[in-house]
């Protein structure tokens, strides 16, 4: 008898899966004489009892693909992916489109359970063409690129419109709400445990009421700064000194007011906080002077002019190098005989003048100039790694310290 009625809740419980596709092809002639068209396919999938009739579940999704001139252009395969804008240059196509994505957005103190919330995110593509023979063979893809990289093309080349449904409409990004700051009606608490609204740290959690907060005013600015209309905090804990209406936060360790630059907390001396701007990674400046930012420390660069002063670029180096009208800088440091005019990085911490080879912010006194190059295969051996040679010297570095390690021939 148990058995029996197993089996009659199996069969009334069990589903059957009901499949419904439907697509729609819309045409749009553009300005430019391509012929764009667009297909979406929508799925619906209902799962039935077999007997009941009963609806447990439906799940829908959809898929656009569109061609250019039938087949000059192809996107497709991208999911539930909405095309909105594409743009035609002379090299290639490029496409803006939107994706649908889950992230946490929040996560208690000592709670397990992650709070989640779908976002809508912008996605950037090229287009790579590599059929040959009147396009029959071959493949083509699509290359994400940067969203200033799309701007860049779409700012010399024209952008038009790709019909689509606004399936995302009714998904709104999440709002940022607070990360380790939690504005009450009465009070303020700093959760020192939360990072990006998910906790990221086992063990006990440590939040604490932010004395002299107000909540009418207050305001989160990073993981870590807040402020309300008479202060600002760091931590939880109010800072002295701080100019609010100028105060600003613009990286981990680097914030700025009226007074000046402030470099983990600290005042940096003969600094001038309004003007103050990135150069790119690790440099900085302002009307008064320039930096170099390391993971824990900063160097002023020493008599640079600001207005003529720029990075040097080189795949290798990291924009470790910096020049001005008279000067060469390694990581702030001046290089003190190097000459502007003909001043080159070679990769890595090598570098030349039209008299000097250097490592680093130093002359290679050894070195023979006119054969000094690099090597195209490192050499490698224990914790040493030599990556240029003349016809005397190799020389290498440490792979622990980066010292400058010279072995003869």
């Amino acid at each position: 008898m148990k058995y029996f009625f197993s089996i009659s809740l199996l069969l009334l419980l069990s589903c059957k899966t009901e499949t419904e596709i439907n697509t729609n092809v819309t045409h749009k002639q553009l300005p430019n004489s391509k012929f764009l068209e667009v297909l979406k396919t929508e799925k619906t999938e209902m799962h039935k009892g077999i007997f009941t009739g009963h609806n447990y579940n439906t799940s829908h999704s959809f898929n656009y693909q569109f061609t250019v001139n039938k087949n000059e252009v192809i996107w497709k395969n991208k999911g539930s992916a909405v095309p909105k804008t594409i743009v035609f240059c002379n090299d290639t196509t490029y496409i803006k489109y939107l994706q649908k994505k889950s992230v946490a957005y929040q996560q208690f103190p000592n709670d397990t359970i992650i709070k989640y919330k779908d976002t809508i995110v912008e996605k950037y593509d090229k287009f790579i063409d590599k059929r040959y023979f009147f396009k029959w063979f071959g493949e083509v893809s699509w290359l994400t690129i940067s969203k200033d990289e799309y701007n860049a093309k779409k700012s010399s080349c024209n952008e038009y419109v790709i019909p689509n449904d606004e399936d995302f409409k009714n998904i709104k990004n999440p709002k940022k709400g607070y990360v380790n700051y939690k504005v009450l009606k009465d009070s303020v608490i700093y959760h020192y445990i939360f990072y990006n609204g998910i906790n990221l740290y086992k063990g006990e959690s440590h939040s604490f009421k932010v004395k002299e907060a107000d909540p009418k005013t207050f305001k989160e600015l990073s993981k870590k700064y807040a402020k309300d209309s008479l202060h600002i905090f760091y931590k939880g804990h109010k800072l002295k000194k701080r100019d609010v209406n100028s105060f600003r936060v613009l990286d981990k360790l680097i914030t700025t007011d009226k007074h000046g630059v402030y470099f983990d907390n600290k005042i940096i001396k003969g600094s001038h906080g309004p003007s103050f701007r990135f150069m790119g990674d690790n440099y900085g400046k302002d009307n008064n002077q320039m930096y170099y930012f390391g993971l824990n420390f900063y160097t002023i660069f020493k008599g640079v002019d600001t207005k003529t002063a720029k990075i040097l670029n080189c795949k290798t180096c990291s924009n470790r190098y910096v020049a001005d009208k008279k000067q060469v800088y390694y990581q702030g440091e001046l290089i003190k005989v190097a000459d502007v005019e003909t001043f080159e990085v070679l990769s890595y911490d090598y570098s030349k003048d039209n008299k000097h080879i250097f490592y680093r912010d130093e002359i290679i006194k050894n070195a023979d100039y006119n054969s000094f190059h690099m090597l195209k295969s490192f050499k490698k051996m224990d914790n040493l790694t030599f990556k240029a040679t003349d016809k005397n010297n190799e020389y290498g570095c440490s792979n622990h310290n980066l010292e400058l390690i010279i072995q003869k021939k």
